[in-house]
């Protein structure tokens, strides 16, 4: 290869903030994984801690927009922690065609056990940060969120989640 090449090539990469995110999040969560793994859980912490703070409060569909997910990926969501028996699927009284999510007795008993493990990886990840570098990071990353939740919704955004008009003209 040559070295000019290689240089646009080393430029391009640096510019594409993206790779750089996906490379630590590659990390971060295979830590969080590695760690959870033998207590029957891989992936879907997030998610999972929510519905232990929200057990018997939401929908499906409530869910979704909670953790800002497409239907798709929350049914795969919800269809992993129901067959490991982290969360249940209730029939809702007042609406016979969704249901309820509730977590279980296993999803509270294996909360703090996330948590720890979120903690465990945070100061593996992190461990060279100082406080300000911490609050700087958390800033960005804030930032950044809040950014994409406001972008505009042209046909070329590809979109994490389906975002509800009047939530997002309300911010």
């Amino acid at each position: 290869m040559h070295l000019v090449t290689f240089v646009t090539i080393t430029i391009l990469m640096e510019e594409v903030f993206g790779f750089h995110m996906a490379k630590v999040a590659e990390v971060y969560l295979s830590t969080l994984s590695a760690i959870m793994k033998p207590h029957g859980l891989d992936r879907f912490f997030k998610p999972l801690l929510v519905l232990c703070d929200h057990s018997g409060t939401l929908t499906q569909k409530d869910f979704a927009e909670l953790i800002r997910k497409d239907k798709v990926s929350t049914m795969r969501t919800v269809d992993y922690l129901c067959k490991r028996g982290f969360v249940k699927r209730i029939e809702n009284e007042q609406d016979k065609r969704c249901y309820i999510l509730e977590a279980t007795p296993k999803a509270f008993e294996i909360k703090p056990l996330i948590e720890q493990a979120i903690s465990k990886t945070n100061a593996t990840i992190f461990t060279d940060f100082t406080a300000e570098e911490m609050a700087t990071y958390t800033s960005c990353i804030n930032k950044l969120n809040k950014r994409i939740s406001d972008l505009p919704e042209p046909d070329f955004i590809v979109k994490a989640f389906k975002r509800n008009k009047e939530t997002t003209n309300d911010k």
